[in-house]
């Protein structure tokens, strides 16, 4: 008898149980194709502690679908997978193992978010919203870290794991801004250093990079390069995205066309800029769907690995294939080395629905392009 998939939004909780977010996703117009490739995914997810589906429609609504993105991401690889233990979430076997715990950053109990609002694109206070980030980012890694279970071991410390370098992969939803925070701004804080970008007489980019020892937000500061930190020794790596959030869901399950025919979605952002000598990301808008098979969203896009050097594991750059990789050259440099292809750094994803949606969003993505023309022609006179 062929098994009836679970309908990961069907609930299972009293609705006065149900997260916001879950409500939301589960229940407007516009995350028909979110829904669909969720529950395609999730049929092939081995729920290992049984708790996945309430905390899903709960408390944990975002971690759970950055979970399942990871484990989407596991899936298109064809890596060897081994869920056989409750923890680490992600245990991968082969030439190149490593163990990984999702971790989120959160907004504050009490808060409700909309994930279908259109919220502003950039933070009111930038600097502000970058400095927040540190500090939810920072927790989110620290509370992982610190964390023993029942028989006091730390994740690396499990039997199954010994000697697997250890990752944690984090996703940040502590606000609606929380996804625009780029991977250089991670950067900084894990390996304690501020870049800045400059030319040089023959036009040339130069990095001028400067050591940081503190991060501050509001009345509290936190130290900088958490990878040299005694309590990081065992971290080989920190995986990162800002963009494996049930939007990417929505946008793979449209040109999967899981979508409603009423439904019109738009991607606007800043990709990676692969002149040598640029200081500025590409900018891009596009209606999800229009790209050619070549251009077609993947879940290794907006994966971003940083390698600890000072890991007592030390963690191979092949363990999770194309994405994009931090690691620390001889001279103390980090750099990123970035696989061929369609990388953003940031992006903002608009829904639109109703018979006239295609239209919407036509007008949607020229009314970006429009903006961003004339901030080039102000920069320029």
């Amino acid at each position: 008898m062929v098994k009836t998939p679970r309908d990961l939004f069907a609930p299972v909780v009293a609705i006065d149980k149900l997260d916001w977010l879950f409500q939301a996703a589960a229940l407007q117009p516009g995350h028909e194709a979110a829904r669909a490739l969720i529950n395609a995914i999730f049929a092939n997810f081995r729920d290992v502690d049984r708790s996945f589906v309430r905390v899903f429609q709960t408390a944990g609504f975002s971690a759970r679908v950055f979970e399942l993105a990871l484990f989407a991401y596991i899936e298109e690889q064809n890596l060897d997978l081994d869920r056989t233990a409750v923890a680490p979430d992600f245990v991968l076997r082969g030439r190149h193992p490593v163990a990984i715990e999702a971790a989120t950053t959160n907004p504050e109990q009490g808060t409700l978010l909309d994930c279908c609002a259109r919220p502003s694109i950039v933070p009111s206070d930038l600097p502000a919203a970058d400095r927040e980030f540190v500090f939810q980012i920072g927790k989110a890694l620290r509370r992982k870290l610190l964390h023993r279970d029942a028989h006091g071991q730390a994740y690396w410390e499990k039997p199954h794991v010994k000697d697997v370098p250890f990752v944690i992969a984090v996703g940040a939803f502590h606000n609606e801004h929380a996804q625009f925070h780029p991977d250089g701004v991670l950067a900084s804080y894990l390996y304690g250093i501020d870049q800045t970008p400059s030319h040089d007489d023959a036009g040339d980019l130069v990095l001028t990079q400067q050591d940081v020892t503190e991060h501050h937000f509001r009345d509290k500061s936190i130290p900088s390069a958490l990878f040299r930190q005694p309590d990081a020794a065992n971290l080989s790596g920190v995986l990162f995205s800002n963009s494996h959030t049930i939007a990417k869901f929505n946008r793979i399950g449209t040109e999967l066309g899981m979508g409603h025919p009423g439904t019109a979605l738009v991607r606007v952002g800043t990709c990676y800029n692969y002149d040598p000598n640029a200081v500025e990301p590409n900018q891009f808008a596009y209606i999800v769907g229009e790209q050619h098979d070549e251009g077609l969203e993947t879940f290794a896009e907006g994966l971003h690995l940083f390698i600890n050097p000072w890991a007592a594991i030390p963690l191979s750059p092949a363990a999770l294939p194309l994405i994009v990789v931090y690691r620390m050259s001889d001279n103390g440099v980090v750099v990123p080395d970035v696989p061929v292809g369609f990388h953003p750094f940031v992006s903002k994803t608009f829904v639109t629905t109703g018979k006239d949606a295609q239209l919407a969003a036509q007008k949607l993505r020229q009314d970006y392009i429009d903006s961003v023309l004339r901030v080039i022609e102000k920069k320029q006179q």
